[in-house]
């Protein structure tokens, strides 16, 4: 009988035990693969995040409780009657399709504390509605041009924490903080709740079109669009750019002659784009036009007025806008004839000019100008300004109705010192902040006063005139607070009147060419007043500190009387990381003493 050597022995117990090493490691590795996918796949987690409060349609008696990573029962009611409401329009064939896009890779989401909520809700919703949503992703940073088509401007940037919510051609950029609910008396942003679920379905109804909102073109004031509503679509030339703007930022285009007709409940929207007669006053049972514009206004709705140095004086309407801060510049002055007359301020800069008589003029941005920078944020915050192209413009004035208020310069956040107009009355608080200017106050711009394309002379003959800095393009708000969650928080419902100084601004010339950049600021400007549905009966979850001191579990030292807390999710990721370490010790030591026994 042939005996084995001792090396050949322990060789062969040694590749066997390598082999049974090896096998157990791959096995590992591939059982983590498999439940690392199922779990990932199918969303099987335990969501540790505390029970907190959040409101159910304003009552206390309705208050509930909620983990920041569970939809709520009213999430998933309500965003199946959205996708059923936005099928049923649809029809049968065009089932509604909705993208959750995330900016970055999953691991870069789960790695963000922030952004893990949000990601985790995307996700949910669509384990929820497998159908309708879908989640995708893609890496701006390796490709930015891949979300090219979600910028709202030419000039926009997207992030890494951006979402973009989009169905068909209509889109929505989130930022981070869109799923947070901030403390807004609180001196630095303080995170109160998460609003993710809220967000997402305020975002779904807007892009789905179940709720469509509608631009209204007025049509009974001499606006070029009367003859726009008799014909086919399919031949509108002119302005058809502006038009397409319009739907671009979201709106289906309506007509509207405001003295005969109601303004639709839909709306959210209404043009008035170069009128040559004036609003009607009431008449008999008949109400003023500026008395339903002024109903539609406090809805929370936007107005917007192009004018220019060829316009007629509007007495009722021009009233109506000096109550939101609008003053278009008007001067008495004589004809060649000696006839006195109201004439107009046409601008001219020359510096800045694009023709001889400088009426066609690149304007000047205003950096830091409160709501007038947050309006075209995006333009301004690009590399390269682009141009923004006035003519035969009329400058705008702050009423007497407003006092002039001042911002100081703030070096934290780099923002220069700026002026606004402020009203309030009666309880109504509306501000109006510029836009563009003309001329700047080392080199100012000229005017010249003209009626129906004559320049306008004092009584002592020589023509009116002279230099200053003006206001082209202005946007006042009427501030609006309403309370939402029993009054534990309030969301604004803001009122906006838009007023430009030229009606060239918005014409085919200056809105088809990428030579400037007016098509962008009008678009920017659309989508800023633009009014989307607010979900009626969600709030947010109350936010809860993750801190290592707070926690659902708590232990007191006897001797010290101090209480001491430790977070459930500390607690369970502790037992996981011990349990496992614990179970193995005992089996080895198992094992090794029954092989002590046995020898």
């Amino acid at each position: 009988m042939k005996h084995e050597n001792g090396w050949q022995q322990k060789l062969r117990h040694g590749s066997l035990s390598l082999g049974l090493t090896a096998a157990v490691v791959v096995a590992v590795l591939l059982l983590n693969i498999v439940f690392t996918a199922l779990f990932t796949g199918n969303l099987w987690y335990i969501d540790l995040t505390p029970k907190m409060n959040y409101f159910r349609y304003g009552t206390q008696s309705e208050q509930k409780q909620n983990s920041l990573y569970t939809l709520m029962d009213e999430t998933v009611d309500y965003l199946g009657q959205i996708i059923s409401d936005a099928n049923q329009k649809r029809g049968e064939n065009d089932p509604v399709k909705v993208d959750i896009i995330f900016c970055a890779e999953p691991d870069i989401l789960k790695a963000n504390p922030n952004m893990r909520y949000v990601y985790y809700t995307a996700l949910d919703l669509e384990k929820h509605f497998p159908d309708t949503i879908k989640v995708t992703y893609r890496d701006v940073w390796k490709n930015p041009s891949s979300v090219d088509m979600y910028r709202t401007t030419t000039y926009s940037e997207i992030y890494q924490t951006n979402v973009i919510v989009a169905s068909g051609s209509e889109f929505r950029v989130n930022s981070m903080r869109d799923f947070f609910t901030f403390d807004s008396d609180a001196t630095v942003d303080t995170v109160i709740g998460y609003n993710g679920q809220k967000q997402f379905v305020k975002q779904i109804l807007d892009v789905t079109g179940a709720q469509a909102p509608v631009c209204c073109l007025t049509v009974n004031h001499g606006e070029p669009f009367g003859e726009l509503m008799k014909i086919d679509r399919s031949e509108w030339t002119e302005y058809k750019s502006f038009l397409n703007l319009i739907e671009t930022a979201g709106y289906e285009i309506d007509f509207l002659d405001l003295s005969t007709e109601e303004i639709p409940e839909n709306c959210r929207l209404i043009i008035t784009y170069d009128p040559k007669t004036d609003f009607a006053s009431s008449k008999g049972e008949t109400e003023a036009e500026t008395v339903k514009l002024n109903r539609f206004l406090d809805k929370a709705y936007s107005f917007m007025v192009f004018m220019d140095a060829d316009s007629p004086t509007l007495p009722n309407l021009e009233e109506y806008i000096e109550f939101w801060g609008i003053e278009y510049m008007r001067k008495e002055g004589q004809t060649a004839d000696g006839e006195s007359v109201t004439g107009n301020y046409l601008v001219s800069d020359k510096a800045n000019g694009l023709n001889y008589e400088g009426d066609r003029f690149v304007a000047q941005y205003l950096e830091g100008q409160g709501l007038g920078k947050a309006v075209l944020d995006d333009l301004i915050s690009s590399t390269i300004y682009p141009k923004i192209i006035f003519q035969n413009a009329m400058p705008i004035v702050f009423s007497d109705y407003y006092e002039t208020s001042y911002m100081m310069a703030n070096a934290e956040q780099g923002t220069a010192a700026y002026s606004y107009g402020r009203y309030f009355e009666d309880g109504v608080e509306r501000t109006i902040y510029r836009m563009f200017q003309a001329g700047t106050k080392t080199a100012p711009a000229q005017y010249s006063v003209v009626s129906g394309g004559q320049a306008l002379t004092g009584a002592d003959g020589v023509l009116l005139g002279g230099s200053d800095v003006f206001d082209l393009m202005t946007i006042s708000r009427e501030k609006r607070v309403v309370s939402e969650g029993n009054g534990y928080t309030t969301v604004s419902q803001d009122s906006y009147v838009c007023a430009v100084g030229s009606t060239d601004f918005a014409t085919e010339e200056f809105l088809q060419t990428t030579a400037c950049g007016n098509a962008d600021a009008l678009l920017a400007t659309l989508r800023y007043i633009g009014k989307d549905v607010n979900p009626v009966g969600l709030n947010f979850v109350e936010w809860y500190s993750a801190d290592i001191s707070e926690s659902l579990y708590q232990t007191t030292d006897p001797t010290t009387g101090i209480t001491r807390t430790l977070p459930a999710i500390t607690i369970t990721t502790a037992v996981f990381a011990i349990l496992p370490a614990v179970v193995m010790s005992v089996i080895g030591t198992v094992i090794l003493v029954k092989r002590k026994l046995r020898h």
